[in-house]
C-alpha cells in the first residue's frame, strides 16, 4: 500500500480554463464557454509556488483552449521561474508563430496540439472544424516544429476514425512531428452523449485496433504512443502501476484537486485549492483512494485473466467512464481479442 510520504508529483495536468473556441462532441471536459469560476492569475502564482513546495517537475496546461488564457505566458514564464518546466495540449487553431515563440520563450517547450482527421472533412466530423481551422491545425504543427519546440500529435480514435488513423500517422512524417498520442475515445463530458457513443465506442471494431497497434510497433520512423483508454497494448500487454495521486495531480479551472486526470469525478474530488492549500491536499488520504485500489475486486474476465498480474486490469477511471462501476472488467481489452482471435484459429 502506498502511504503519502512516499510521493511526490512529477507531473501534474492543470485544466487552466474550461473555455474553448471549438465544440468537439467528444470533449471529456465538455468545454466551451466556461463557468465563470477560474482561478485568478494571483491564485494561480500561488497554487504554483504550492506546486514547487511539493515538488512538481511540469505542468500540463490544458483545457477547455489554454490559449484562451490572455496570462498563459505570464504563468508559464513564473513557474519556470520556480523550477517547473510546462507542456501545453492545445487544439492549434490559435496557435499562431508569435503566440507559439512567446511560449516557448517564457519556458513551454513541448506541444500537443490534437487532431482528429488527416482531411479537413474527417477532422470536421469528430471535431467540428472548418477547413480553415483544419489547416490552421496542420501549420501550427508545422510552425511549432520549425520554432524547435518538441511537437506531440494527439488523436482521439475511436470506431468512426479508425480508418484514417493511419492516415495521420502519414500526416504526421510529412509534417515532422516527434511522435504521435493516439487517444482512447472514453465517454466522459459530452462523450456521454448516446449518439456519441455510438459513433465512437469500438464494439465490434476492438479486433481492428489490435491489427492498427501491432502494425505501429512495426514501424520505426515514428514513435507512437497510446494512452490509458485502449488499456494494455501488445506485445506485452503490460500496464502501468496506478500513479493518481502518487506521481501525479489533476487540477481544474476552478480550483478543484483530483488524483489524476482519468479520475475527475466527484466522487474522487480530494479539495479545492480556494478553501485548502495544495500542500494539505496532496497529504490527504484521500488523494490515494485509487492507487490503493484492492485489484481483487475486480469482476471477471479481468481478475480471472491469466494476464492479470502483468495488466492490473488496466485504468480504473477508463474503466468507470465505459461502465459506471469502479471493480468493471476493462470493456475492450486487447488481449482477450488477441486470444479469442488464436483460438477461432486452432479451430480451424
Amino acid at each position: 500500500m502506498t502511504t503519502t510520504d512516499e510521493r511526490k508529483p512529477e507531473i501534474i495536468g492543470w485544466e487552466i480554463t474550461n473555455q474553448c473556441n471549438l465544440h468537439c462532441f467528444h470533449c471529456f471536459t465538455a468545454a466551451g464557454k466556461g463557468r465563470g469560476d477560474e482561478l485568478t492569475t494571483e491564485q494561480c502564482r500561488r497554487v504554483i509556488d504550492s506546486l514547487a513546495a511539493i515538488g512538481v517537475e511540469m505542468i500540463g496546461w490544458t483545457g477547455g483552449e489554454p490559449l484562451l488564457r490572455q496570462d498563459l505566458e505570464e504563468l508559464t514564464e513564473y513557474a519556470w521561474s520556480r523550477g517547473i518546466r510546462s507542456n501545453i495540449t492545445t487544439n492549434g487553431v490559435l496557435l499562431s508563430r508569435e503566440r507559439a515563440a512567446k511560449l516557448m520563450q517564457a519556458g513551454c517547450h513541448t506541444m500537443q496540439i490534437s487532431l482528429d482527421g488527416s482531411t479537413p472533412e474527417m477532422n470536421r466530423r469528430i471535431r467540428g472544424t472548418t477547413d480553415e481551422e483544419f489547416h490552421r491545425i496542420v501549420q501550427a504543427l508545422q510552425t511549432a516544429k520549425e520554432l524547435g519546440a518538441r511537437v506531440f500529435m494527439a488523436c482521439v480514435v475511436g470506431r468512426e476514425n479508425l480508418a484514417d488513423a493511419r492516415e495521420m500517422i502519414a500526416l504526421g512524417k510529412r509534417v515532422g512531428v516527434d511522435a504521435i498520442r493516439f487517444c482512447g475515445f472514453t465517454p466522459t463530458g459530452r462523450g456521454r452523449q448516446d449518439r456519441i457513443k455510438e459513433r465512437l465506442l469500438l464494439r465490434d471494431a476492438v479486433a481492428d485496433v489490435l491489427d492498427f497497434v501491432k502494425e505501429t510497433q512495426e514501424d520505426p520512423s515514428l514513435v507512437m504512443t497510446f494512452d490509458v483508454g485502449f488499456g494494455p497494448v501488445p506485445p506485452d500487454f503490460g500496464f502501468h502501476t496506478c500513479v493518481a495521486g502518487v506521481k501525479t495531480l489533476y487540477l481544474k479551472a476552478n480550483g478543484d484537486v483530483y488524483p489524476c486526470t482519468a479520475l475527475s469525478y466527484e466522487q474522487f474530488r480530494v479539495g479545492n485549492v480556494r478553501q485548502r492549500p495544495l500542500e494539505e491536499i496532496w497529504q490527504l488520504p484521500q488523494m490515494l483512494a485509487m492507487a490503493n485500489f484492492p485489484r481483487e475486486t475486480i469482476a471477471a474476465p479481468c481478475r480471472t485473466c491469466d494476464n492479470f498480474a502483468a495488466c492490473h486490469g488496466a485504468c480504473r477511471g477508463s474503466v468507470l467512464a465505459h461502465t459506471d462501476d469502479v471493480r468493471a472488467a476493462f470493456p475492450h481489452c486487447l488481449y482477450r481479442a488477441q486470444n479469442a482471435r488464436l483460438a477461432k484459429l486452432r479451430k480451424v
